[in-house]
């Protein structure tokens, strides 16, 4: 009998030992969540002695958004674990209250108890991770920034710097996509290659300065008269490509023919007017992307040398 009640306080003083020396914070709780034991190490995690927090419910000290979050979520958790649909133990992050009003993350890890079947309340740790969650922050936002950053560069990498439209690069991307659309769904689209009049001379007579002004002008009038679906790109120097989605080749060139008359009929403060000539085709299955340009610009070719400002189709 004796050396039985050694054994029992052998092993006791153990798991003292060990509770009063652990980094978690070992507690207690009834089933209406109010403390009814807490290791004296939570002192040194929260500045409150475990007497403090004896006879006091939990989520009394929680920052309000963890009160409400554990009320509204963990709550019905606890329920589930209760009724015997799971067998897991319980963990949530919650914001807890210190003494001197400091707010500290913890991880909190409970169970249920039971007696003879009959649920009395939760035994459990609690772990600071408040450094953990500072350093989950300072991920995320290093991550969005990164977002950010990434998203400015392929905006770098598929604009056109002076016109801000879609660039070369972009047009063969997008060009591959719209071909593999159509391969896939049939859907039919377009093209309109075009540009600007005389451009050289309009340079060599006002300066660069105002052709890059002219360039921008026409992108944003060109934008302006075609619908959300379709994209404009620039092809380089004063020539420009358009991706008409869905469109057949006599809609495409009833656009061709709308944007050339507005470019034609818009003053650019320069005393002349200024006018494009457009090349229009429809994709044809089975087509390159070399070969469809090698299409628009024999059509371009053609109306430039039928005398500018006019649409031809192929």
């Amino acid at each position: 009998m004796e050396e039985d009640m050694n054994f029992q306080h052998h092993q006791f003083n153990r798991y003292k030992y060990i509770i009063e020396n652990i980094k978690d914070v070992v507690w207690e709780m009834t089933k209406d969540f109010v403390f009814t034991f807490v290791s004296p190490n939570v002192k040194e995690m929260t500045g409150y002695d475990a007497g403090d927090l004896i006879g006091h419910k939990m989520p009394e000290f929680l920052a309000e958004e963890s009160r409400n979050q554990f009320i509204n979520q963990s709550m019905p958790r606890v329920q589930k674990r209760i009724d015997g649909d799971s067998e897991e133990i319980i963990l949530y992050d919650v914001q807890f209250v210190c003494k001197n009003g400091f707010v500290k993350w913890f991880e909190v890890s409970s169970k249920p108890m039971f007696e003879e079947e009959r649920f009395i309340g939760y035994i459990g740790t609690t772990r600071d991770i408040t450094e953990k969650k500072e350093y989950e922050s300072q991920l995320k936002t290093y991550i969005n920034e990164l977002k950010v950053m990434n998203n400015k560069l392929e905006k770098m990498a598929t604009l056109d710097a002076l016109t801000g439209v879609y660039n070369r690069r972009k047009f063969n991307d997008d060009l591959n996509l719209v071909i593999k659309d159509k391969e896939n769904h049939n859907i039919s689209f377009s093209l309109i290659f075009f540009d600007i009049d005389h451009f050289k001379m309009i340079n060599d007579r006002y300066g660069h300065k105002m052709g890059d002004l002219i360039l921008r002008h026409i992108s944003d009038l060109v934008l302006m008269n075609i619908r959300k679906t379709d994209r404009l790109f620039r092809w380089g120097g004063e020539e420009f490509i358009i991706i008409l989605n869905g469109s057949e080749l006599e809609d495409a060139r009833k656009v061709a023919g709308k944007i050339r008359s507005v470019i034609q009929e818009h003053d650019f403060g320069i005393g002349q007017k200024i006018t494009i000539s457009l090349g229009v085709g429809e994709y044809k299955p089975n087509e390159n992307t070399d070969q469809v340009i090698i299409r628009l610009d024999k059509a371009l070719f053609e109306a430039k040398s039928k005398g500018r400002n006019r649409v031809v189709s192929c």
